[in-house]
């Protein structure tokens, strides 16, 4: 009988090193965090042995699949034999832990390389999540910063953990930017099954801090939904109101999106299309003019002050209804004032 080993039990190893052998586009889907992508079939071949398995037999499916293994075999086996370090559990997973996983498991044992197939394979570590995510307590203090679009929260977020100060990157896990040009630039957006994978990793990491610096998300983050654990804690948690001048703000916003305006003007257009409803049609021509005569400066300040502080309310706000008001012109002067109120909460 081969090694296994139980989800459960495979997280709270310290030494691990997760080998997913599923197809790079099953990975990409989602994936254990930190595992390495070694695949017994490319895309291709395994929607080939899926067909052979469906419309004729399970014996044929295997032999198909089988032939498309032998000539890689020792190839995978050398990579796996390269990543195998002293005192590391080698764990190998599909995708609910039947043949692919077995079969190697099989020959790494035969090849002398102690290694343990993980029990229901990434559907039970998919399940396995839901269930941490849904019944997750979330006790450390959440730190909120609130702000309009460009007063530098991410900047601010980026220096407080540069300086050791216990923060979540939302946007960074989501890979999106959590606005209607969001995207643009960055490539697809995290999936939910990694984005709540590498939230939980976080949540889990962060736990015994007595709290966690966020920025200001809805529910939703392009393609992903935060848990209701942190979204709740969000909601309950310290707010801190940033605020900057519309120049400043107009100033990061070209600089953080300057390449994007250089090689997405298709995609742009688009996004700006998408507001044609909200902005009107004469506002919305107008900007996509604007933006075609390389009028960026005066296309980012008209969505500002037009667009997203009308739809977030910021510039509105009192702030008087916040925990703490910072300006943000400068983000250095910010991000020590946010340390000095964070060390009330001790650390």
């Amino acid at each position: 009988m081969h090694n296994i080993i139980k989800v459960e039990d495979s997280v709270i190893l310290d030494k691990t090193i997760f080998i997913d052998v599923r197809s790079p586009a099953e990975y990409e889907g989602g994936h254990i965090p930190g595992a390495v992508n070694i695949p017994l079939f490319n895309d291709e071949e395994r929607a080939k042995v899926g067909t052979i398995y469906r419309q004729a037999s399970v014996d044929e499916a295997k032999q198909l699949g089988l032939s498309f293994v032998s000539a890689k075999l020792p190839d995978i086996i050398e990579q796996i034999r390269c990543l195998n370090k002293e005192d590391c559990k080698v764990i190998i997973y599909c995708w609910r832990g039947g043949m692919r996983s077995k079969s190697i498991v099989g020959v790494l044992e035969m090849m002398g390389i102690p290694a343990w197939q993980l029990v229901g394979g990434y559907k039970a570590y998919r399940q396995y999540v839901l269930d941490k995510l849904k019944e997750f307590t979330v006790v450390p203090r959440i730190i909120v910063l609130c702000g309009s679009t460009g007063t530098g929260k991410t900047l601010v977020l980026k220096q407080l953990e540069k300086r050791n100060i216990p923060v979540i990157d939302l946007e960074y896990l989501a890979n999106h930017r959590g606005s209607v040009f969001g995207q643009i630039g960055l490539g697809k957006s995290a999936t939910a099954q990694n984005f709540d994978a590498n939230l939980l990793v976080e949540l889990n990491r962060l736990k015994n801090e007595p709290y966690i610096v966020v920025e200001c998300e809805s529910k939703r983050i392009g393609n992903v939904y935060l848990p209701e654990c942190l979204f709740k804690a969000m909601r309950s948690g310290e707010k801190i109101l940033m605020s900057a001048s519309v120049e400043i703000r107009v100033d990061r916003l070209i600089e953080e999106y300057l390449d994007v305006y250089n090689s997405n003007g298709d995609a742009i257009i688009g996004s700006i299309e998408s507001l044609r409803r909200r902005l009107g049609t004469k506002k919305t021509d107008s900007l996509i003019s604007d933006f075609k005569e390389e009028k960026i400066r005066a296309v980012v300040k008209t969505l500002l002050v037009e667009y997203y502080d009308p739809m977030y309310g910021y510039e509105k706000a009192d702030s008087a209804d916040y925990d703490l008001a910072v300006n943000a012109d400068d983000v250095e002067k910010a991000t020590e004032m946010i340390i000095q109120y964070l060390q009330q909460f001790g650390r």
